[in-house]
């Protein structure tokens, strides 16, 4: 496990470049992250040549989310022919959901996020799929020869606990089911540690911990994949050539995952690029880790057992008054699931989990 401290020097440049609340513990990252001054200085550009009329709206708003599918590859380690550009984690779920054929037999966990089960659910409803839910740590056995698809958090959105996944993985390999990952909650602190290769979908939406504009979302489909997805939602943004097809047919798609993309939020795309570009380097110097570090403390303070993420959450009488007694006394969190969930950043500091800690004793939590 890295300290905090082994990186203190990069730490307080880093933390230069978040603007908290004054005199608040942002400990919400999990409910969205804070942009650093380079994203927040590429939004309001944008907008204000948007408001000017002067962006080269090609330049400016939608190529540099051909950089972001680069710089999100290299994070997974996956390639950009493998990756799509999605406003939401719904979207890409849909698509594979819309895609199965009638009668899949599909395993989500219980109480899985509902941006996962939900589209699921809508298969099982209206093409006949076969939807089982089962406790997570069950979920690795209860994959069988007749398991088509396994869709689940890779860090779970209501406590921060980390999927079984050497088990869930070894069991789809061993039952030839393919599977789909939410990676939200787990990016980029989790990863899927050698996964990847027989990962079929993997989908993370960037306006958490990726630090990101809501909007602007990634969704790995392995090449071996890519022929199981229906492109329902192609237009002109998946085209090809891209920029040189608006009207009429017929229908021309790249033979990649950019096939999938959807039309992109501009603005979105325009901040992402920063954000995506500082967790690149922030990866290379390893500057990550000491998140999950602060968590781990955090943990120990409230005589918790660490998640292996990056957020902690305490089960509490009454979320919703704890986590607004955290905010009064400055320590901004979220209520989820009858929970506190608290989640920590680079911004974060040993004094914000100190402070976290003790509002919570003194909310008798």
């Amino acid at each position: 496990m890295v300290a905090a401290t082994d990186v203190a020097t990069d730490l307080s440049a880093i933390r230069d470049l978040f603007s908290p609340e004054p005199g608040t513990a942002y400990l919400d990252a999990a409910t969205y992250g804070l942009p650093p001054k380079p994203t927040f200085d590429a939004v309001q550009r944008a907008i204000l040549r948007w408001r000017d009329g002067s962006a080269d709206w090609v330049e400016e708003w939608d190529r540099v989310a051909e950089r972001c599918r680069v710089l999100f590859a290299d994070l997974i380690d996956s390639t950009p022919e493998e990756i799509a550009l999605v406003p939401t984690v719904s979207a890409g779920v849909g698509l594979v959901a819309a895609s199965l054929p009638a009668g899949a037999n599909v395993i989500v966990p219980a109480d899985e996020f509902t941006s996962v089960a939900f589209p699921m659910m809508v298969a099982e409803q209206w093409r006949g799929a076969n939807v089982r839910e089962v406790p997570l740590a069950q979920v690795a056995d209860a994959v069988r020869p007749d398991t088509d698809l396994v869709a689940f958090s890779l860090v779970r959105s209501q406590s921060g606990e980390v999927a079984p996944l050497d088990d869930i993985m070894a069991a789809a390999r061993a039952n030839g089911a393919r599977t789909l990952i939410d990676a939200t909650h787990a990016l980029p602190f989790v990863g899927v540690d050698g996964w990847l290769g027989e990962v079929d979908y993997l989908i993370c939406h960037g306006y958490k911990h990726l630090l990101c504009p809501r909007g602007a979302g990634f969704m790995h489909v392995a090449r071996r994949a890519q022929a199981d997805v229906i492109p329902w939602f192609a237009g002109w943004r998946s085209g090809t050539p891209l920029y040189g097809r608006t009207y009429g047919g017929p229908l021309t798609l790249p033979e990649t995952a950019a096939a999938f993309d959807l039309s992109l939020a501009w603005h979105s795309w325009a901040g992402a690029l920063p954000s995506l570009e500082l967790l690149a380097g922030w990866r290379r110097a390893g500057v990550l880790a000491p998140s999950i570090a602060l968590a781990t403390d955090l943990a120990g303070m409230l005589g918790r057992q660490p998640t292996g993420s990056q957020i902690i959450s305490v089960p509490v009488a009454d979320a919703e008054r704890t986590a607004s007694a955290l905010a009064a006394a400055g320590v901004r969190c979220a209520a989820r699931g009858g929970q506190v969930r608290l989640s920590c950043h680079v911004w974060n500091t040993r004094e914000d989990i100190e402070r976290a800690a003790a509002a919570l004793a003194d909310a008798g939590a």
